[in-house]
């Protein structure tokens, strides 16, 4: 009885990451219409920072379609890197998209410090066991 249970739960799990990668994709492609509608539209600095902030949101979704992916080819698993390497580059896109406050950046240029910091102990704390 329990491993009908567990593999319901499992096949459920696998069903939402499917269908979670799938409504993904469709906001990936959505975005990329978006982006290549903002390339044709008259120059303006205000356009500029669309174009920024659509493609730090399509290059967004991308990793999370690229998580999901990882989540079925690691046999139902995904480690703890990936999520801090996208906390890593969701953080680097932010000060570039929004840099204008000093102290904003700092603090999330010591949050990144802090990340890399943390994948730098994850193989040592695997060593311990």
């Amino acid at each position: 009885m329990q491993h009908k249970i567990s593999r319901f739960f499992a096949f459920s799990l696998n069903l939402a990451m499917a269908a979670l990668g799938a409504v993904m994709f469709f906001f990936l492609l959505r975005e990329g219409y978006y982006l290549g509608h903002l390339f044709f539209q008259p120059e303006t600095e205000h356009n500029f920072s669309l174009i920024a902030e659509a493609t730090i949101a399509f290059f967004l979704y991308f990793e999370f379609i690229a998580l999901v992916k990882a989540y079925f080819e690691e046999n139902d698993h995904i480690s703890l890197n990936r999520f801090i390497y996208i906390g890593i580059t969701a953080l680097l896109r932010a000060v570039i998209v929004q840099h204008d406050d000093a102290l904003h950046t700092l603090l999330l240029a010591l949050a990144i410090l802090t990340l890399v910091g943390a994948l730098q102990l994850i193989p040592q704390a695997s060593d311990i066991k």
